[in-house]
């Protein structure tokens, strides 16, 4: 999303009724995050690619998500409204948000140079590189309202398979798909794809500790996905969000690419690749997805994998053979 200085921060409180979603740990929805578990995706990842799926047009990055852990801006006005025209700042406005507009800057890695009073320059520079930073936190938390209770009705109706796993990684994941483990209450929907996880004892209970994550089958997600994209949409307001307000047509070849993507990037951090040939990859993809995984899904999705700085050194089409290190690890 772009965001020009200036812009109005009344746009900024349109989700103030959401807030609370901010508090949730949406840690799990970044990138470093991701988890395989024997043909079984992390329940984040699998909300992400819904995300990209219905949202008009799908968001920016590869973990929208974790934005709607971003602080909200709260009750703050610009300089203008903090400031008298010969630039002496206003007192009552200065007591009532010098602490907001510090802890923004302690979020934001700006500078105020006076325990006293903040000056205008600060004020604006907060307010400036603020306005991303709150505008992809309402986009997270209005898109994270909107597909949660999509992906709950999908357990709900088993139309996907889920399965729990304890966070400590007991290697015997337990089957929690159906209304046994999923119900459709929209705020109980959010917690449970903020954290990927739940209690097992106590699946119903936003309060309860997390103890198993959430990780769901390959197997027909694919079409559930799409077949989600095909009667949901995520209607975000043109006026408020800029050009996420409109629909868009369903890709039907997204999700696979999404998901090979994701599958290369787990291979590429995880260390063990350094001396693999492009061809290892292919091979790797082909044993996981079979051959609708190759060809023009494959380049894609490798194309979308290495769009990260991290991953660029395997942008090119490596020709040395792996070392046999490398090899007895890839199996």
């Amino acid at each position: 999303m772009q965001h020009a200085k200036g812009a109005g921060l009344r746009d900024i409180d349109i989700d103030i009724d959401s807030e609370w979603i901010a508090d949730l740990d949406w840690s799990r929805h970044r990138i470093g995050e991701r988890a395989y578990l024997g043909g079984k995706i992390i329940l984040t990842s699998v909300v992400d690619m819904l995300v990209k799926h219905v949202c008009a047009p799908p968001p920016e990055g590869d973990s929208f998500l974790a934005n709607a852990g971003n602080t909200p801006p709260g009750r703050i006005v610009d300089s203008e409204g903090a400031f008298n025209a010969d630039g002496t700042p206003i007192h009552s406005v200065h007591r009532r948000l010098d602490s907001l507009m510090r802890s923004h800057a302690d979020d934001l890695e700006i500078g105020i140079t006076s325990p006293d009073m903040i000056t205008r320059d600060e004020w604006d520079a907060i307010i400036f590189e603020g306005q991303g930073y709150w505008s992809d936190g309402v986009g997270a938390r209005y898109a994270a309202n909107a597909v949660a209770p999509i992906l709950a009705r999908m357990a709900y109706d088993k139309q996907i398979s889920c399965f729990a796993r304890r966070i400590n990684g007991s290697p015997d994941p337990e089957d929690i798909s159906g209304p046994e483990w999923w119900d459709l209450l929209p705020d109980q929907a959010v917690r449970r794809i903020a954290t990927s996880g739940l209690n097992l004892a106590r699946p119903m209970d936003a309060d309860a500790p997390i103890d198993h994550l959430i990780f769901v089958s390959r197997d027909g997600l694919q079409n559930a996905l799409i077949e989600a994209a095909r009667k949901n949409y995520v209607e975000l307001g043109a006026s408020e969000l800029g050009p996420w307000g409109f629909r868009r047509s369903v890709d039907y070849y997204a999700v696979q690419r999404a998901e090979v993507a994701e599958f290369l990037i787990q291979l590429m951090d995880s260390g063990e690749w350094e001396y693999a040939t492009n061809s290892d990859f292919e091979a790797a993809v082909q044993a996981e997805f079979g051959t609708r995984g190759l060809g023009r899904c494959y380049e894609r999705a490798k194309a979308i994998a290495v769009s990260d700085n991290k991953r660029s050194r395997f942008k090119k089409r490596r020709s040395r053979a792996a070392s046999p290190e490398a090899l007895t690890r890839q199996g």
